[in-house]
């Protein structure tokens, strides 16, 4: 084997393959808006989040109509560390 056909087997071949990568990589950084930071003016229309889409736009029955029993529904989180 050449001195020429080493250097492209151990030195090319694997520059290649992280300059391939390197690139994948960082295309969405380069591509992307620039974040938000803390402090900087929102300019962005309002989203709201829900837990439930199938029950966006459905009202929460909350007891207060006759015929209907309160719910037994508890909201919260607990954790053991």
């Amino acid at each position: 084997m050449s001195i020429l056909e080493t250097i492209l087997v151990f030195v090319a071949i694997p520059l290649a393959v992280y300059g391939f990568f390197s690139l994948v990589t960082l295309r969405s950084k380069f591509a992307s808006r620039p974040r938000y930071r803390p402090g900087q003016a929102w300019d962005y229309p309002p989203v709201w989040w829900t837990a439930n889409p199938e029950g966006v736009g459905q009202r929460h029955a909350d007891g207060a109509d006759e015929g209907t029993a309160p719910s037994t529904v508890r909201g919260g989180a607990s954790g053991n560390w």
